[in-house]
């Protein structure tokens, strides 16, 4: 039982209710952390805010430079309803608080960091992970009272010190992106390690708040002292249960307590044969609750103990909530640092929920003021249609026209929810797009008459449209939904074009919703507006949700009619009485729709074409990265074998070498080279040299670089494409069919030439040369040369290989073997051998100097 003075409780809830006579004010975080370098100061919460206060005085908190007409078109537009969601993505209760007061930003500097934090925790998430925070508690209740010496209690403190390691988690989390989020980094390294504090703390309290033993030695002692003393009071107790005179008496031989102290359930018709206080009585006066008088002394001595120890309990929960108290700063600075972390973060996860992206932030008065693709209404879910919507550039007005229930007004929606969530930091569920900076954006949308002042529809319409123009200027948007409906239609065909005219004259971005031709009209005619509409389709009459920009919305009246069975001769009266001219503007826009529709059917076509070619593009590509690893692999194990094959022929030779010098017989060692020849002339031994066909001259140079309009083979895949260009880092541009792609050169071959080039003439033996030689039969000097010039084919074989056995007994590691040009069958038939020769590290035709193709240098193991 933990005990608390009069005193500390009183002083306690004096200065709590001092301090928190209002709700503490925390949304202004969002705020702070777009240009703060230091924490924020509770102090400075009122300064960012308007109070006001309504019929019952109470606080009511506005926002500084926000109208109540912008307040309005924020609950039109259903931007309220949006921060509500971003809400419900937070994790922290600061944060909580932080969204549902989420607002604009006008200046562009602070909207670009707001995007650039939420593009930034959207990169945490999918590389690190969230930063937790889940179930967090508030403590800044818990850190005032413990800072005015107030105790804690053993949970509380608990509660306090989980906060604590959460918020570290939630900083490391961050921290460990090394650089990537810069932003959200400034902030985590705000929050100090109070890690030290809940150390020192857990080793006085366990994790379920209880304080341990083990804190001081006092308390150890006491502990154990009170366990002693309560096993003497109830072996006193049970002796006395359990005794003759006594047992009888009793309701039960349960000991019970009552008030703290132990007692016996005596029969109330025994009272007597009991000496004892009695504590408390049954409901039904048939029980006493008495303790025997034997046992009160026991017991004093078991509570008066167990009192000291609750009040070192005291002392040691005092003393922790005072070392809490001391740390009051740093863990405000820590809160509020880590709900700046979660509010951003919660903006990512909302982001992540919706399959929203970034919009390109547009300076305020850009003639480019709103440019949505594939932009869906966030709060309509899966259900949302995608829709394509712009105002501008060449224009700062746009009229949709349409029938009822075509989604005109989620259009104009759309775009003002867009302009709240992205000044707000938020990112909007579009496939791209771009948008202006907006001071306001100001709505009438819907039914807004007010019965209690007798206005009618109309009236306060056009009472709250006053008040925008009024209000709005050259970097407001305005959105205006069914202007100049509930009146005559010709009047409020005028009103409509008027405020347009208005718009346009003061420069105001505007979009209106109109069922009025005349508006649209006037929009094709003026160069500050265009037109866009909603359309039916024409076979089910059923919405498509589509906006159509350029067109104005056809009418679908009689279409409707029709549909629905309107006999066919009240139709051609109805015809017969509209206006020829707009008849024939129907025909036009009827053909409009049928032509966009066809535009569109093909443009899906050559989307999905597109789609589909990228999807074979990406599979060859794989395809070809696959086979060029297995190359790669096949290439290196053969490298290591034939390596490790050489090796072992080395040490062989090398062997029989050593072996001749020291015996001095070289008779022998032929013969042992002679078994290694036969050893490693497998068939099944991989040549080191290619082979004599890779080697004619017809055949294009592989080690030249690939130039455009060479023909080239893609390894592994028995694909043939032409070269287009090079490109960077050794990939090569090629055109294979209709499809460019680019590849690594090393998974080329080439097969033909851009140009023919001409055939090299036989090389002869320079004239001026002076080679000297060793004729067949002769053993080889040191000038490692073999001419067998005139020799038949038959003949050079043993010639050829008792040359090279006898130039790596001498140890050389070049020789040259002139056989001329002639028909060329002797030069084959030599090279074939050395391709086969264990000795043969490999050969090549001789430089032009030393009697190029009529010669073969051939370098030896």
């Amino acid at each position: 039982m933990i005990i608390f003075t009069s005193k500390s409780v009183e002083i306690a809830n004096s200065a709590l209710e001092h301090e928190y006579k209002r709700p503490i004010q925390t949304t202004i975080v969002v705020a702070n952390t777009i240009h703060r370098a230091t924490p924020l100061n509770m102090n400075t919460i009122n300064e960012q805010t308007d109070i006001s206060h309504d019929d019952d005085s109470q606080p009511v908190e506005k926002p500084r430079g926000v109208s109540e007409l912008q307040l309005l078109a924020w609950e039109l537009l259903e931007f309220t309803n949006v921060r509500q969601l971003l809400a419900e993505r937070t994790r922290f209760f600061m944060s909580h608080e932080m969204a549902l007061d989420a607002r604009p930003q006008v200046d562009i500097e602070d909207i670009e960091r707001l995007q650039d934090e939420t593009a930034q925790a959207a990169l945490m998430l999918c590389t690190v992970g969230d930063i937790g925070l889940v179930g967090a508690r508030d403590p800044r209740y818990l850190l005032r009272r413990a800072a005015i010496d107030g105790v804690l209690t053993g949970d509380e403190v608990v509660s306090v010190l989980q906060l604590f390691d959460s918020v570290w988690t939630a900083r490391s989390t961050v921290v460990s992106m090394k650089g990537q989020t810069p932003l959200l980094e400034d902030i985590a390294t705000e929050i100090p390690d109070l890690r030290d504090l809940s150390d020192k703390i857990f080793k006085l309290i366990s994790d379920r708040g209880e304080v341990l033993s083990s804190a001081t030695p006092k308390l150890a002692r006491l502990r154990a002292n009170v366990s002693k003393s309560f096993q003497q009071v109830m072996r006193a107790m049970e002796r006395i249960s359990t005794s003759k005179s006594v047992r009888p008496s009793l309701q039960s031989g349960a000991i019970a307590t009552r008030g703290e102290r132990l007692v016996l359930e005596v029969r109330a018709d025994a009272r007597d044969s009991v000496p004892g206080i009695v504590h408390d009585v049954s409901g039904s006066g048939s029980t006493l609750f008495v303790e025997p008088f034997k046992a009160v002394e026991l017991c004093n001595t078991w509570r008066e103990t167990a009192a000291e120890t609750q009040r070192e309990e005291e002392r040691i929960l005092r003393m922790i909530s005072r070392w809490i108290g001391d740390r009051e700063e740093e863990a405000i600075i820590a809160v509020e640092a880590v709900a700046a972390l979660d509010y951003i973060t919660a903006r990512a996860r909302l982001a992540a929920s919706m399959k929203a992206r970034r919009l390109q932030t547009m300076p305020a008065g850009s003639d480019n003021v709103v440019n949505l693709v594939q932009a869906r209404h966030p709060l309509l879910g899966s259900d949302a249609v995608p829709i394509t919507i712009n105002i501008g550039p060449g224009f700062r007005g746009l009229v949709i026209t349409g029938p009822n229930t075509g989604g005109k007004t989620v259009a104009i929606k759309t775009i003002g929810l867009f302009a709240l969530m992205h000044q707000s930091g938020m990112q909007v569920p579009v496939g791209d797009g771009e948008i202006a900076i907006f001071d306001g954006v100001y709505a009438d949308i819907g039914d807004s008459q007010s019965i209690e002042q007798s206005v009618s529809t109309f009236s306060s319409h056009m009472g709250r449209v006053i008040e925008i123009l009024v209000e709005a200027t050259s970097n407001s948007l305005i959105l205006f939904d069914e202007l100049g409906t509930g009146t005559d239609p010709e009047e409020g065909s005028a009103l409509a074009r008027a405020v347009l005219t208005h718009a346009a004259e003061n420069d105001m971005p505007i979009a209106i919703t109109s069922h009025y031709r005349t508006v649209a009209e006037f929009a094709a005619e003026s160069e500050e507006f265009a037109n866009a509409s909603v359309e039916l389709n024409p076979d089910t009459m059923l919405p498509t949700y589509q906006i159509l920009m350029g067109i104005p919305g056809r009418s679908y009246a009689i279409h409707v009619a029709r549909h629905l069975g309107m006999p066919s001769h009240v139709l051609d009266d109805a015809q017969s009485m509209m206006d020829p001219t707009r008849a024939v503007a129907e025909t036009i826009l009827q053909q409009l729709q049928r032509e966009r529709e066809e535009t569109r059917r093909i443009l899906d076509e050559a989307e999905k074409a597109k789609n589909e070619a990228d999807t074979a593009r990406k599979d060859l590509q794989l395809r070809l990265t696959n086979v060029t690893r297995e190359q790669e692999d096949m290439i290196e194990k053969s490298r290591r074998e034939l390596r490790s094959e050489t090796e072992e022929i080395r040490r062989t030779l090398g062997k029989i070498v050593s072996k001749a010098q020291n015996d001095n017989d070289l008779a022998t060692a032929k013969r042992a080279i002679g078994r290694v020849r036969s050893q490693f002339s497998d068939p099944t031994w991989l040549p080191v040299a290619p082979p004599a066909d890779a080697l004619k001259s017809d055949e294009p140079d592989p080690n030249r670089p690939l130039q455009s309009g060479d023909l080239v083979d893609i390894k592994g895949l028995n694909v043939q494409a032409s070269v287009v260009g090079a490109g960077s880092s050794g990939t090569i541009e090629l055109m294979m069919g209709n499809s460019r792609i680019e590849l690594n050169e090393r998974q080329l071959r080439l097969v033909k030439a851009a140009e023919p080039e001409e055939p090299d003439k036989p090389a002869k033996l320079s004239p001026n040369i002076t080679i000297n030689t060793i004729t067949a039969g002769e053993t080889a000097n040191t000038s490692g040369e073999l001419d067998v010039r005139g020799s038949r084919v038959h003949e050079s074989d043993e010639l050829v290989r008792q040359f090279i056995d006898d130039a790596s007994i001498q140890g050389l590691t070049s020789v040259r073997i002139i056989h001329g040009d002639g028909t060329g069958a002797l030069r084959e038939a030599i090279r074939m051998l050395l391709s086969k020769h264990s000795l043969v590290s490999s050969f090549s035709a001789a430089p032009r100097d030393q009697g190029g193709n009529g010669a073969t240098l051939v370098d030896l193991n």
